[in-house]
C-alpha cells in the first residue's frame, strides 16, 4: 500500500523529471556546475535528483546560460544576460531581464504559470547611483501544484 507521501513524491516524478545533480563548484565566485557523485552500495555513482529539484536546478543553470550559446539547443539559456550587457539605462535593464524571466518560464512544459517577478523591491524606479547589483526572485507554480521559487541572488548590471 502506497500512502500520500509517496503518491505525490512519485507524481512529482512523473510529471517534473529527473536528472544528475550538477552542484555549484563556488557558489559565491562562480556560476560554474559539475556532477555531483555519491557513494552507493556498489561504489560510487552519479547523484540525482527529481521533483522540485530538478525543476529548480534547470532553471537556474538556464537562467545562468546565455540565449543560443547552446550550439545543439539555440533556444535554451537567458536572453537577459544580453539586456544587462548592451542596456545602459538601469530601468530598462531591469524591465528587459524582467520579460527574459518570463519568457525562459514559458518555455519550460512543467512551469504552470508565475506568481511574482521581484526585481529588487519590486518597484519601477531607477537603482541607487553607483548599484550595479540586482537581486532576483522568480516565484511559480508547477504543473504538479506546488508553487517554488528561485533566488538568482545579485545579477551585476552594466551601468
Amino acid at each position: 500500500m502506497i500512502n500520500q507521501d509517496s503518491e505525490k513524491i512519485l507524481l512529482q516524478r512523473r510529471l517534473l523529471g529527473w536528472g544528475l545533480a550538477c552542484k555549484e563548484i563556488n557558489p559565491s565566485l562562480d556560476v560554474g556546475r559539475d556532477l555531483k557523485l555519491e557513494t552507493s552500495a556498489t561504489g560510487l555513482d552519479f547523484a540525482r535528483v527529481t521533483g522540485l529539484d530538478i525543476l529548480n536546478q534547470d532553471l537556474a543553470i538556464a537562467l545562468t546560460t546565455l540565449l543560443g550559446s547552446d550550439i545543439f539547443n539555440i533556444q535554451f539559456g537567458f536572453d537577459g544576460l544580453n539586456a544587462i550587457a548592451e542596456e545602459t539605462n538601469p530601468v530598462l535593464v531591469r524591465e528587459r531581464v524582467r520579460i527574459a524571466i518570463i519568457q525562459l518560464l514559458q518555455k519550460d512544459p512543467r512551469v504552470r504559470r508565475i506568481v511574482d517577478i521581484k526585481l529588487d523591491d519590486g518597484q519601477l524606479v531607477a537603482p541607487v547611483p553607483g548599484s550595479r547589483e540586482l537581486n532576483v526572485r522568480v516565484e511559480f507554480e508547477t504543473v504538479s501544484g506546488e508553487q517554488t521559487a528561485i533566488d538568482l541572488g545579485e545579477v551585476t548590471l552594466n551601468v
